[in-house]
């Protein structure tokens, strides 16, 4: 028995080894894609979309509080690792039931008959000029699967479960 545990554990580790050691071969292959010189780098102004490619979803302030002023530098294949596998990743605010209140509370504001209803007029609104910004085709995109009742009404606490179980 005491085999079979060692066994498993070792098949464990070696599974694990292989899926890392793939996942930074799909990382390094979107790097290289990214590389416009064929020197290793990439310029800082691509890390958005590189992180969007990997399946990341960096705010804009997260991309300038990464990016800075810097938008013209390079970075090598170890540098943009760092930013990739950065504590919290990029995907955990909206994942957490705290965001999720947050988000509940931050449509309540505009929801004034207290229905739990806004208008699909007033949610472009917020979500192309507040905070940040989504261009109207990022808000399209976003709107395409999303019920409204007769009067184009969204139920914002039923818009906010199906951003946060993506």
């Amino acid at each position: 028995m005491t085999k079979y545990k060692v066994k498993s554990l070792f098949s464990y580790q070696s599974l694990t080894l292989k899926y890392v050691n793939y996942q930074n071969l799909e990382y390094r292959e979107a790097f290289t894609l990214f590389d416009r010189t064929g020197e290793g780098e990439i310029q800082m102004s691509t890390v958005g979309t590189l992180l969007r490619a990997l399946g990341q979803n960096p705010t804009e302030s997260e991309l300038r509080e990464i990016i800075g002023n810097d938008e013209n530098k390079f970075i090598d294949f170890d540098a943009f690792m760092e930013i990739l596998m950065r504590p919290n990743g990029f995907n955990s605010a909206i994942n957490s039931e705290g965001s999720f209140n947050e988000f509940v509370q931050a449509f309540q504001v505009f929801d004034r008959e207290g229905n739990g209803f806004i208008s699909v007029g007033e949610l472009r609104y917020v979500l192309t000029g507040l905070g940040d910004r989504l261009t109207e085709a990022e808000v399209d995109e976003l709107l395409k699967g999303v019920e409204t009742d007769a009067n184009q009404n969204i139920n914002y606490k039923e818009f906010v479960k199906t951003l946060t179980s993506v």
